[in-house]
Parts: C-alpha cells; structure tokens; sequence
C-alpha cells in the first residue's frame, strides 16, 4: 500500500509531466506562426498594409479629435517600430551572408594549404 508522500510524488511527476507537455506544444505552436507569420509577409502585402495604415494616420491627423491624434500617434509609432525591426532583419541577413561567405572563404583557403603542404611533402619524400 502506498504511502501518502509515494501518492503526492507521483501526483507532483503527473503534473510535471503535463506541465513539459504543455510547454512543448506551447513551443510548437509560436514556432508555427512565426513560419506562417513570415510566409504571409510577402512585400506586396506589407505595402499594401503600410499604405493603409498611411492613409489612416493622415486622416486621423486630420480631424483634429483626440481619438484621431490617438490613431496617428500609435500608427506613426507602429510604422517606424516595423521599419526599424525591418532594416535590422535586412542588416542582420546580410551579416549572416557574410560570415557564411567568410567561412567558406577561410575553409577553401585552409584545403589549399593543406594541399600545398602535402605537395610539398611529398616532393621532399626521397624515392
């Protein structure tokens, strides 16, 4: 017969168990939209989403209400946040390229000097 700490422990593991099992789905579900979130966002449509929420904020700007300054504010502020993440994205891809480029460069270089030596090696080599 089991004791009441053998009972509560294996309670605690259940529920250990649910709660990791809980997380990795919680895990797959952000790594799915942010696939689906980066398929979707092809140019034409941020553009299209840019010019929209453009035209809002000039006419927001426009009437002069509070609810309207409101709109322009947080849309103005929406649009220079993305423009930012935007350019860090583009500035962060091309440093990517760039280090892959370099490590590609270095590689080939590290071969041919391998090669190098082994001719040279074997060229030293009596017969």
């Amino acid at each position: 017969m089991p004791t009441i700490i053998e009972e509560r422990l294996a309670k605690v593991k259940a529920a250990e168990v649910d709660c990791e099992r809980a997380g990795l789905a919680a895990r797959n579900s952000w790594q799915s939209l942010k696939s689906q979130a980066k398929d979707a966002a092809t140019p034409w449509r941020i553009v299209g989403v840019g010019v929209v929420l453009g035209f809002l904020a000039g006419r927001g700007n426009a009437d002069g209400t509070a609810t309207a300054k409101l709109f322009g504010s947080l849309a103005q502020s929406l649009v220079t946040m993305l423009t930012a993440g935007a350019t860090a994205g583009v500035a962060a891809g091309a440093a990517a390229d760039a280090a892959a480029e370099a490590t590609v460069d270095a590689t080939a270089e590290a071969v041919e000097e391998v090669a190098e030596e082994a001719k040279v090696l074997k060229a030293a080599e009596p017969a």
